[in-house]
Formats: C-alpha cells, structure tokens, sequence
C-alpha cells in the first residue's frame, strides 16, 4: 500500500510538472504613455525615437501614399545603395568596438588602449552620424514641399503610436 502511494504521489507530481510546463507565458499588459519611464530604454524600437529620424525608409515604404515619382524612387535607392555599402561595415565595426572596449573595460586593459579603443568608436559613431544626417537632406532635397509635409506627419503619427498613443 506505502509503495502504491508513492508511486500516486510521484505520478501526480510528474503530470502536475507537465501541466505548469504546457502553460502559456505569463503575458503584461502593454504599456502606455510613460507608466514606467525605468523600461522605456529597453523597450522603444530603434529608428522611432532615434536622435536622427530615418525617413528613407519610411519614405521607400510609403512611396505610393506619397505619390512619389519613379525618378524620385530611382534617386533614394540609388543613394541609399551607394551609403549602405559604407553604413554595414560601419555598424559592424562600432558592435564589435563597443564589445572590445566592454572586454577590455572588463579585463582591466591599459588606460593608453582603452583611450584609443574609445576615440576610435567616437569617430565611428560621428561618421555614422553624418550619414544619417545626409539620408534625411538627401529625403528633403528629393521630396516635394507637399511630400515632405506628409512623410513627417507618417513619422510623427508613427512615433506617437509607438510611445503608446495608439489610433485616435
């Protein structure tokens, strides 16, 4: 009888176990505004609520809504082709610095190589700066006045349904 109660006991213990298992994740409500300005890092996407809007994309996305031209398509594609091939190894090279300089900070490297490390990511990041800064003049300087009024209503609406506005 002992033996038939442990062997229950287990047997429950077991599907009980499988059952916690097969639950579906505990799932937050989402949320709004800044209710809680200590995650609001981690959670906003990047290019929403970036220092530097990246239009081109947005505006590639809603070219038709923008009625813009095939020579105007024609122009931001073949300028964003042309500064992708500097941007990707750009950001390659500023993940792999900000990991090297996070290592060496780690391992107590020498203030002469961490100096270096740093000035080296600071002139990465000022490159990467000014390209974004080009991508939005060069959007400007192709879109119409009418365009370019439209596209930053796109960009706004965008930032304010992603800090938690929604659709009004």
């Amino acid at each position: 009888m002992f033996r038939l109660r442990q062997l229950l006991v287990a047997l429950g213990l077991i599907c009980l176990s499988g059952t916690a298992l097969a639950m579906p994740a505990h799932k937050t409500m989402p949320l709004k505004g800044r209710a809680c300005p200590m995650m609001r890092p981690m959670m906003r996407p990047h290019g929403l609520h970036a220092m530097i809007p990246m239009l081109l994309p947005l505006a590639e996305m809603r070219s038709y809504a923008l009625h813009l031209s095939d020579h105007q398509v024609s122009t931001l594609a073949v300028w964003q082709n042309r500064h992708m091939r500097m941007a990707v190894p750009l950001m390659k090279r500023l993940r792999t610095d900000k990991s090297a300089l996070r290592a060496g900070l780690m391992e107590g490297a020498h203030k002469g190589a961490l100096r270096d490390m740093m000035q080296r990511l600071n002139s990465d990041r000022a490159r990467m700066l000014g390209l974004k800064v080009a991508q939005v003049r060069i959007v400007h300087k192709t879109l119409s006045s009418e365009q370019w009024r439209k596209l930053l209503i796109m960009y706004r609406h965008m930032h304010a349904f992603a800090m938690g506005g929604g659709y009004r």
